[in-house]
């Protein structure tokens, strides 16, 4: 599909906090420059997966979102299995927005770039409480992420390899901008507005 499309697969995760948590995080993420994208999700199902795609849609636009999610590669959680709601658009009647695609079973590694790139996420697995946060504080964290530099981008961050290649009306409709390399905070100090890290 990728070679008679001539499109770029993004890579989409679930990430999950306490296990107490109600809410968890959906990730999007472009390989070739770490960029990567978050959206805070109030349950970890598949009605707040196609809720999550539904609202970026909405905030892009039909062709936007088209055009920057033309293939969706996920694994076969039990949240991604909404296929049609996945793929459906939420603003133009009978039209695709995308194309999900599955990892093989048990080959979760076949989108690993996206999970290893959750490493970089600032607020550590299974530490806090997803509950906590707004998609404010998560935009906060993504900006932040993709404003590291990072050796494997030949001491560039993601927004650099972004810059003229992503349209600016992505980055605005969703609220990412490069933030100063000396201001970058990768750490969960970043956050230490919430309660619960403000010890830290």
């Amino acid at each position: 599909y990728i070679r008679i499309h001539d499109v770029t697969a993004v890579q989409m995760d679930c990430v999950e906090g306490l296990k107490t948590d109600q809410k968890t995080l959906l990730t999007l993420h472009w390989v070739l420059p770490h960029f990567q994208i978050a959206r805070l999700m109030e349950s970890h199902d598949m009605d707040s997966v196609v809720k999550a795609l539904d609202d970026i849609e909405r905030a892009l636009g039909y062709e936007l979102f088209n055009q920057m999610f033309p293939l969706i590669l996920t694994d076969n959680g039990h949240e991604f299995m909404d296929i049609e709601g996945m793929e459906r658009s939420c603003t133009q009647s009978g039209k695709k927005r995308t194309m999900i695609f599955f990892c093989e079973p048990n080959r979760s590694d076949q989108k690993g770039d996206c999970e290893r790139n959750h490493r970089e996420m600032i607020i550590p697995k299974r530490k806090f409480s997803f509950d906590d946060f707004t998609q404010d504080d998560i935009t906060l964290v993504v900006n932040h992420v993709n404003s590291y530099v990072r050796e494997s981008l030949y001491n560039k961050c993601p927004f650099d390899w972004i810059d003229g290649k992503f349209p600016q009306a992505f980055l605005e409709a969703l609220e990412l901008h490069k933030i100063p390399a000396e201001n970058v905070i990768m750490s969960p100090k970043l956050l230490r507005h919430i309660k619960q890290i403000s010890l830290l």
